[in-house]
């Protein structure tokens, strides 16, 4: 049997039963008495254990005395809770209640005096404009620009427009159909005619061949790649392969072929001038990307 000794845990004060070799070798060493490992790691902490100030959690927390502040609470949000009901019982007091002056809200609200609306979402409200004025403005933007140009804009050109025809139309085909013309859903779908008859396969290559045929430029179009004769170069003139590399990044198949082109340019010597969308929407930069040809 087992020769126990009741002794005292030096943090809690609670009694408990240890074995007396134990005691014993522990008064020789000087050492004091713990009921558990717990109480010995806080009796030689120097943590003070506190009571969280936020009456509604009372949580204890355990803080070092050079840490101590007028108000010790538990965590951010307890503070904030407290701190919140005395910034609203000061505004109460200082201020009478607002009104929102959004019509259907009519909400009240404490406040500063420049606050006028009770909440962000009822501010940004007032910003949003009349969705018939919107409409009105789409469809003017695009007959202005069909007139000027003969053809309907692309996204990178009014970039501001395409963003208010989405807000009411929910698309652009939808707001293109509104204003009386006719869209193009289908990538690659509709051929365009440049001005010297050359069929090219999007409006970003009519722009390019129209440039060719207003500088007096002689140029051939598709003209096949070396070892690929399926794989075509978009303009050739001076012995420089020019492409208009407008989906790179946005499709795999597309960006491979573009690979593709580049390694066979480097292979075979070819001089190969590549032209970028930001090249062309929403400022035509040919005159500088091209002005070696002229």
């Amino acid at each position: 049997m087992l020769n126990l000794e009741k002794v005292v845990c030096k943090f809690c004060k609670k009694y408990f039963y240890k074995q007396v070799r134990h005691i014993n070798e522990n008064r020789k060493l000087g050492y004091n008495f713990f009921c558990s490992k717990i109480c010995e790691s806080r009796f030689r902490t120097k943590r003070v254990a506190l009571i969280c100030e936020n009456f509604l959690c009372q949580n204890k927390l355990f803080r070092v005395p050079g840490h101590f502040s007028p108000h010790n609470y538990c965590s951010q949000s307890c503070a904030a809770t407290i701190s919140n009901r005395s910034v609203n019982r000061t505004a109460k007091l200082k201020n009478p209640p607002k009104v929102c002056k959004i019509r259907n809200c009519n909400k009240e609200f404490y406040g500063n005096k420049q606050q006028v609306y009770c909440s962000r979402i009822c501010a940004a409200s007032t910003k949003k404009k009349d969705p018939k004025i919107v409409e009105k403005e789409v469809l003017e933007e695009l007959s202005k620009f069909w007139i000027q140009n003969g053809r309907i804009p692309v996204k990178r050109e009014m970039y501001g427009l395409y963003k208010k025809a989405r807000s009411f139309y929910s698309t652009w085909n939808k707001a293109v159909e509104a204003a009386g013309f006719k869209p193009n859903p289908v990538m690659f779908a509709k051929k365009y005619i440049s001005r010297d008859g050359h069929k090219c396969d999007s409006l970003a290559e009519k722009i390019i061949d129209d440039w060719f045929y207003y500088k007096n430029i002689s140029h051939k179009r598709s003209v096949p790649y070396p070892e690929f004769k399926k794989m075509t170069c978009d303009f050739v003139t001076n012995n420089f392969f020019i492409e208009f590399f407008g989906l790179e990044g946005q499709h795999k198949e597309y960006t491979k072929i573009v690979y593709k082109k580049r390694r066979l340019s480097k292979k075979y010597k070819i001089k190969l001038i590549e032209i970028k969308p930001s090249d062309l929407f929403p400022k035509n930069k040919l005159d500088q990307v091209l002005n070696f040809l002229t």
